[in-house]
């Protein structure tokens, strides 16, 4: 059972006071941890050996990562000479004691990602915040995407990385199995590569004439895999340990798919498939077509936010795109179950569809869609609430997702699974929400 660091209120320290008049101190008190612990699956067995940080602290270490935007490895050597960032996960390190384990953050995000229900840590979150939120009633939504860190994918460079993947690969299993390297032109296609990606101006007979190359190499490459693996796995007992990376199989599938893509475009002459794939490490990815003049296109996590007196809820996330209009509704639900009543919202034109308008008629919600037919009564009052909730959304909402990005490590995310990444995304939020609720509870200055 998991113990707090000062059980009584007779037992906290001096220490302990400071702790909770410093900024650290004071975003501790707006995170009901132990609430969100609770939410953990309990642990069926007792073995192995008992880790330096609870769940608790390891959900510190989450947020104190996006809050100092740290690298796991900095945010351990800072936390080793930090006694509030300590304090903040539960722990107190002796003199001349320090944590030599880097990786104890990654681990955590990923049980996290792995094990946390993020829509029913928002709702705990969510009923611990509303005593302080002062228009709740108010709902503003919007979408976003929160970008992955990889490079900018074309059809040449991820043909080329599946090829080089591929044959560095099979190189190890040749050796390992000692059987003569295969016969390939990787080093002249590899030069034809390298003098492509050197030009200014690639043309379409440039373009076309390298992914026919790649093409080629990589069928012939994937065909070559099956038979030197069947033949290592008839000598494997021989061997201490596997030649190959621990993800070559995963990822070997992931360049097939890749293969049968690439290689309808190329047949076809189209630039669009089905859940297409831009990064071999991150398959998970898909295209998000955003129409911005300066990216038309992002990859990463899409987000249909919805912000309440400045606080931002996930109400839906997806690798995949999806029209956030539709979730119009989900979003009214959603509201009503984190806080009751809504009787105002703001919204973006995409979510301005007859459907939505019909709902919000319905539902007595009162929006800044600009209305159809011939005016009503009150419709210079209505316009100018109108405005004022639109000017709050354009500024309020949208400017928070400038602020989480640039400020709380949403800029590129750096995780390399599917659930480190949301993870990663739902602790920058939580941790951006959780520095705006501190001023909302501090009282203010007399």
């Amino acid at each position: 059972m998991e113990t707090t660091l000062f059980p009584t209120e007779s037992g906290r320290s001096l220490e302990w006071q400071l702790f909770l008049a410093h900024p650290l101190g004071q975003l501790h008190q707006t995170i009901p941890f132990r609430a969100i612990v609770d939410l953990l699956p309990l642990k069926k067995n007792k073995c192995g050996a008992k880790g330096r940080f609870t769940p608790t602290g390891g959900l510190g270490l989450q947020i104190l990562k996006h809050y100092y935007k740290q690298s796991d490895k900095k945010l351990i050597e800072q936390l080793n000479t930090n006694w509030a960032m300590q304090l903040f996960c539960g722990i107190r390190l002796k003199q001349g004691e320090q944590i030599k384990d880097e990786e104890v953050v990654g681990r955590w995000r990923s049980y996290f990602g792995l094990h946390l229900n993020f829509d029913l840590t928002e709702y705990t979150l969510a009923k611990s915040w509303t005593p302080q939120l002062e228009q709740s009633h108010v709902n503003l939504t919007d979408a976003t995407c929160v970008e992955s860190y990889i490079r900018f994918p074309t059809d040449a460079k991820l043909l080329w990385e599946s090829v080089d993947y591929l044959w560095h690969q099979l190189k190890k299993l040749s050796r390992a199995v000692g059987l003569p390297m295969f016969r390939s032109k990787y080093k002249a296609v590899k030069k034809a590569y390298l003098a492509y990606s050197k030009l200014r101006r690639r043309s379409y007979q440039k373009r076309r004439g390298i992914k026919r190359r790649l093409l080629h190499l990589l069928t012939k490459l994937l065909g070559i895999a099956p038979k030197l693996i069947g033949y290592w796995k008839r000598t494997s007992p021989l061997l201490k340990q596997s030649p190959v990376k621990r993800n070559f199989y995963e990822r070997l599938s992931t360049i097939k798919k890749v293969l049968s893509q690439q290689q309808l475009m190329f047949n076809q002459g189209i630039n669009k498939v089905k859940d297409r794939i831009v990064s071999l490490a991150k398959p998970y990815l898909r295209p998000i077509v955003r129409g911005k003049e300066n990216k038309r296109v992002e990859f990463g996590m899409k987000i249909n936010s919805m912000q309440v007196d400045g606080i931002n809820f996930m109400e839906y996330g997806s690798f995949d795109a999806f029209h956030e209009g539709n979730r119009l509704k989900k979003t009214i639900w959603r509201h009503r179950r984190y806080f009751g009543t809504i009787l105002q919202l703001g919204a973006d034109n995409i979510y301005r569809t007859n459907k939505n308008r019909k709902f919000c008629k319905e539902a007595e919600i009162f929006t800044d869609f600009v209305p159809k037919g011939k005016p009503g009564k009150n419709h210079k009052q209505q316009q100018l609430l109108r405005k004022l909730i639109s000017k709050e959304r354009a500024t309020r909402l949208e400017g928070s997702f400038g602020t989480v990005k640039n400020h709380y490590l949403l800029d590129k995310v750096k995780a390399r699974k599917e659930h480190t990444e949301r993870a990663w995304i739902f602790f920058g939020f939580l941790t951006a929400n959780a520095v705006r609720m501190v001023k909302k509870i501090k009282p203010p200055p007399k």
